[in-house]
């Protein structure tokens, strides 16, 4: 895809070259985008919340996401959402929004990014992300809470994270809440912040171990909370087999 990016006011402003109008300050703005009737939802994202809303652009179907870059740990609760301006080329967005399109570009399950915006405040800066919605999809976190979900799914989901390894990208924060089940059976992952391509090498089991780690924690802390090492069993095999049958699967999952 192409993109374009420009100097503004307060900052930058990066987006989908395909849009028939430069996405406006407002577009950012949450409670602007609830007081003009936009919005049509709120739900979870990592450490903060995201904001589904119907494009205020002209020839864009299905819902857009915005998300607003937030810190994590010790140093959030010092800078909070504030990151320190070292140049447009290394700041969050513009890596973010560049990688996906790159992968996109080169078929894999990723949201289409539609524009970011970066607002400089002496030696720092704030940020927010509009991604296009997967229609009809849910995070494996929240299928988990509520229901089992088949051999076949988490068969897929293997699938789906070798694909990118193959080629070469490592996801920052590979959890179950980046990973998105849409109702065709496709699984697709999210949130790309920090992620990055990558040669070969250990990251890869890291990466694994890592969403381990996320889906056994969880069912220390949640009431219900679906997940057996049958389910990573079905995961890891579709990772290290992506070209096997999946298993036979009668509820389809």
């Amino acid at each position: 895809m192409e993109w374009r990016v420009q100097q503004t006011d307060e900052g930058y402003l990066i987006h989908d070259a395909a849009l028939d109008v430069v996405p406006a300050r407002w577009m950012f703005d949450p409670a602007a985008l609830v007081e003009q009737g936009w919005v049509a939802a709120r739900g979870a994202a990592g450490r903060g919340q995201v904001l589904f809303f119907d494009p205020p652009i002209p020839g864009n179907d299905g819902q857009w996401v915005l998300r607003h870059y937030l810190r994590g740990g010790s140093v959030a609760r010092v800078l909070g959402d504030r990151y320190l301006w070292t140049g447009l080329r290394r700041s969050r967005p513009w890596r973010e929004f560049l990688l996906t399109a790159e992968m996109r570009d080169l078929g894999l399950p990723v949201p289409r990014p539609v524009a970011a915006r970066i607002v400089r405040a002496g030696p720092y800066y704030r940020a927010d992300l509009v991604t296009q919605r997967i229609p009809d999809a849910r995070p494996l976190d929240s299928r988990l809470r509520t229901e089992a979900v088949s051999a076949l799914t988490w068969h897929r989901v293997g699938v789906c994270i070798r694909q990118f390894h193959d080629a070469g990208y490592c996801h920052a924060d590979l959890n179950s809440r980046n990973i998105l089940l849409d109702v065709c059976g496709r699984v697709w992952l999210l949130d790309w912040d920090r992620g990055r391509q990558r040669a070969a090498g250990a990251w890869r089991e890291g990466n694994l171990a890592r969403l381990r780690r996320d889906l056994e924690k969880r069912l220390h802390l949640l009431d219900r909370w679906h997940f057996s090492e049958r389910d990573f069993a079905a995961l890891l095999s579709g990772y290290r087999n992506p070209n096997a049958a999946p298993p036979a699967d009668p509820t389809g999952g």
